[in-house]
């Protein structure tokens, strides 16, 4: 995969063309979030936080993609991340699912193992309620799957994630942890892919040091006025509201509308 594709992939998740309404659809769904006296801060610096928070998510997100797009370069055949439904009927998704000469492979990815108990447990039970659905689907198939975290740095539940692991004794069944380069070493045997993965990432992040993430100024500017527009004719309740002698909205029209010259004419 070329910087270029990579870079572009990598925009177009976190930073597509649609941030401005995304962030100002989310403010307007959800105004206490960034009003009230047990604040500390103002609602701006509310915002701030909330959209870094949303660029990491999606970070997630795009490091998924960027995964699939390298499992089908590699001549594997992928497979619907819909594999069906757990014992309770719960839709199941698999972050990445394909399979290659009668084996079924089965990787869930977080960016860092650093979670708490309660969600450490979910995550394991979460994968072996996928491997089980993949079993009934594909009762013929060897299974091959893990849990990867992407960031090598962090190893909070390593020994717990190993301890769960060492319990397995279905010999069609093999589970693995693995950490950063560890997956194309083991599964792919392709440590090609990773230096190159990683190779864009340390790019993209060189080229992005001098960023300060930045929000438009609700009050005046272009694109938050294009926004307005657009939720208008999405979301008409949520302008009427903004519009409102709601409590919520009149204390949020002061935070981020003080003069109201984007306000004007919706």
């Amino acid at each position: 995969m070329t910087y270029e594709e990579f870079k572009d992939r990598l925009n177009d998740r976190i930073f597509g063309e649609d941030l401005n309404y995304e962030i100002l659809l989310t403010v307007l769904k959800n105004p206490k979030r960034y009003i009230g006296l047990f604040r500390i801060t103002n609602a701006k610096t509310k915002l701030i936080q909330n959209i870094t928070q949303s660029c990491e998510i999606k970070f997630g997100d795009f490091i998924e993609e960027i995964l699939t797009k390298y499992i089908n370069e590699m001549g594997y055949e992928l497979l619907d991340k819909n594999i069906g439904f757990d014992e309770e009927r719960n839709r199941l998704n698999a972050d990445q699912v394909f399979k290659n000469n009668g084996v079924i492979y089965l990787i869930e990815q977080k960016i860092r193992d650093d979670h708490d108990s309660t969600k450490k447990r979910g995550q394991y039970s979460n994968l072996i309620k996928k491997i089980k659905t993949l079993k009934l689907k594909f009762p013929n198939y060897q299974i091959r799957a893990c849990m990867w975290f992407s960031d090598d740095s962090l190893k909070k539940n390593k020994k717990f994630y190993q301890e769960q692991i060492s319990n397995n004794t279905d010999d069609k069944v093999d589970i693995f942890i693995f950490y950063g380069k560890e997956l194309f070493e083991i599964f792919f045997k392709r440590v090609d892919i990773y230096d190159e993965f990683i190779l864009h990432l340390r790019k993209n992040k060189e080229e992005r040091s001098g960023n300060i993430l930045s929000v438009p100024d609700f009050d005046t500017s272009k694109e938050i006025k294009n926004a307005l527009l657009k939720i208008k004719k999405t979301y008409p309740k949520l302008i009427k509201n903004l519009l409102s002698n709601k409590d919520e909205f009149i204390e949020l029209r002061k935070e981020f509308f003080p003069t109201g010259k984007n306000l004007k004419d919706l």
